[in-house]
C-alpha cells in the first residue's frame, strides 16, 4: 500500500512540475543511488564509531587530579573495536540513495531546495526497511533552504536560509547545517558570509551554540587560485564523558564552554604542475564551570600539501603530506590537539572516506586524526585513464599518529589501495575497491599484536 501511495505522489508532483514549468515555476530533479557488495575480515571497521560531528576530544585533570579524556560522542570502547585483533569477518551490501528537488522562480531570482535521502542500509536490516518484504522507515531531510537572489546586486548574489551545505573546509567543515549565510561573486573572486546553530533541543533553542563563518578565494592568475576563511564557534554549555584510559574506564563528568576559532589559508595550483594546500590554526578554549579545573587553551594545527605531475592527458603521479597535529601532555593546559567540526575526509580506505564504502557511510573515522592523538600520512599516487571509459587510480600510505601518550607508539601501518571506474553510460559508473593495511605497533591492545586488515567492495553508483 505504502509503495503505491509513494508512486502516485511521485506522479502527481511530476504532474504538478509539469504544469507549473509552464507558468511561474521550473523544475529540476537530481539524484544518486549506490549498491554495494563487499567483504573485510575486521567488521568492526566499517562501524563509523569515531564520527566528527559528534565527538570532541581533549585531554585534562580533572579536580581531583586524574588525568581524563573527553571523548564526547564517541561509541564506548569504539577505538579498541577496530584497533585490536580483527574481530569477526564479514560479507555485506548496501544501498544509499538520496534524491533533490529544486523549483526556480520564472524570473529566475529564487530557488526552492529539498533533499531526501535514505540513508546506507545494510541488506537484510528489517527494521530499516531491507529485511524480507522490505517496507520500513527509512527517509531523512538532507537540505530544506531557500535560496534569494540579493536585490540589486544581479544573479550573483544571493542568500540562503534553511538546512544546506556548507563546504567550508575539506578539513574544517562540510557536512549540512541550518543557517542564514550569504554569497557573492565577482570576475574571478567569490566569497560567503554566514551563522549557522548548532545543536539545540527542540524546547528551548535559546542556548548559546551559534557558529559564524567567512570565507573567500580568487584566481591570482588562469592556473592559480588562493583562499582564506574563518570559523568562530560558541558552542555553549556541554558536560565532559572522561576516561581514564583506553579500556574506557569511566571518569567523572565536568561541565565545560567551549569556545573555539579556526583561520584557514588555502591554495590549489592547476597544469603540468599541479597541487593544492592547506594550512589551519584552531585557536580558543576550554572554560570549566568548577573552578578546581584548569582551563585549557586551543593550540592546534593541520598542514596538507598535494604536488604532481601531469606526465600526459591519461597518466599522472603525485604525492601527498599531511599533519594533524595531537595532545602531547593530558596533564598540561593546552589542548594542542585538531578537532574538526563536521567532515567527510579522504585519507585512504581502511580508516577513512576515499572510498565507495566511505560514500556508503562505512568507516572508522570521518576526521583527520585519530581520537586526540592527530594523523600523519605520507602517500605517493598514480592515476591512469585507460580509455574513456576505464579508470585506475592507486596508492601506497604510511599512517602514523602525531602523538602516542595514550597509544604507546605512533605506527598505524603501512596501507595499500586501488579504485577501479568503468563508465558504463554518462549516468552509472561500476567501482570496484580494495585496500590492504599492513598493521602497526599504534594499533596493538592489551590482548595481543594486530593483525593486518584487508578490505573489497564493488558497487554501482547511479547519478542524474
Amino acid at each position: 500500500m505504502k509503495k503505491k501511495l509513494l508512486v502516485s505522489g511521485l506522479s502527481l508532483l511530476a504532474g504538478l512540475g509539469m504544469a507549473a514549468s509552464a507558468s511561474a515555476f521550473s523544475f529540476d530533479f537530481h539524484g544518486t543511488m549506490w549498491q554495494t557488495i563487499g567483504g573485510t575480515d575486521n567488521q568492526a571497521a566499517l562501524q563509523s564509531k569515531l564520527k566528527s560531528g559528534k565527538t570532541n576530544y581533549f585531554t585534562y585533570e580533572n579536580a581531583a587530579g586524574v588525568e581524563q579524556l573527553n571523548v564526547k560522542g564517541a561509541d564506548k570502547a569504539g577505538y579498541y573495536d577496530v584497533m585490536g585483533d580483527n574481530n569477526t569477518g564479514t560479507t555485506f551490501g548496501l544501498t544509499k540513495a538520496r534524491l533533490r528537488f529544486e523549483g526556480t522562480t520564472d524570473d529566475g531570482r529564487a530557488k526552492f531546495v529539498y533533499g531526501l535521502e535514505v540513508g546506507t542500509i545494510n541488506w537484510g536490516d528489517k527494521d530499516k526497511g531491507m529485511g524480507l518484504s522490505g517496507d520500513g522507515v527509512n527517509q531523512e531531510t538532507r537540505f530544506a533552504y531557500a535560496q534569494l537572489q540579493v536585490p540589486g546586486l544581479g544573479q550573483n548574489h544571493y542568500i540562503r536560509a534553511g538546512l544546506q551545505p556548507t563546504k567550508i573546509n575539506h578539513w574544517v567543515w562540510t557536512e549540512t547545517a541550518a543557517g542564514l549565510t550569504y554569497h557573492g561573486k565577482a570576475g574571478d573572486s567569490k566569497w560567503m558570509a554566514g551563522w549557522y546553530r548548532g545543536d539545540e533541543d527542540r524546547a528551548g533553542n535559546s542556548s548559546d551554540n551559534d557558529y559564524f563563518v567567512l570565507k573567500a578565494e580568487n584566481k591570482i592568475t588562469s592556473d592559480l587560485k588562493l583562499g582564506l576563511f574563518g570559523v568562530y564557534v560558541n558552542a555553549g554549555d556541554e558536560e565532559t564523558v572522561g576516561i581514564t584510559d583506553l579500556n574506557f574506564t569511566p571518569g567523572s563528568a565536568d561541565e565545560y564552554d567551549d569556545e573555539t576559532f579556526y583561520v584557514g589559508l588555502t591554495g590549489e595550483l592547476n597544469g603540468p604542475f599541479f597541487g593544492s594546500f592547506d594550512l589551519i590554526y584552531q585557536g580558543g578554549e576550554v572554560d570549566f564551570t568548577d573552578s578546581d579545573i584548569e582551563d585549557l587553551d586551543h593550540k592546534a594545527y593541520l598542514g596538507d600539501l598535494t604536488f604532481g605531475y601531469k606526465f600526459t592527458d591519461k597518466f599522472k603521479m603525485y604525492g601527498n603530506v599531511l599533519y594533524v597535529s595531537g595532545d602531547d601532555d593530558a596533564g598540561d593546559d593546552d589542548a594542542d590537539n585538531f578537532n574538526s567540526i563536521d567532515v567527510d575526509v579522504k585519507v585512504g580506505i581502511i580508516f577513512t572516506k576515499d572510498s565507495l564504502l566511505g560514500d556508503c557511510d562505512r568507516f572508522v573515522t570521518d576526521s583527520p586524526y585519530i581520537m586526540d592523538q592527530g594523523l600523519i600520512n605520507y602517500a605517493l599516487f598514480g592515476e591512469y585513464q585507460l580509455d574513456p571509459k576505464n579508470h585506475l587510480r592507486a596508492a601506497v600510505r604510511y599512517l602514523e599518529t602525531a602523538e602516542d601518550s595514550y597509544l604507546e607508539d605512533d605506527e598505524l601501518g603501512t596501507e595499500i589501495d586501488l579504485w577501479y571506474r568503468y563508465k558504463y553510460n554518462k549516468n552509472v559508473t561500476l567501482r570496484l575497491e580494495a585496500a590492504y593495511l599492513l598493521a602497526g605497533d599504534a594499533l596493538d591492545t592489551s590482548e595481543g599484536d594486530a593483525d593486518d586488515m584487508y578490505t573489497v567492495a564493488a558497487g554501482i553508483q547511479f547519478k542524474f
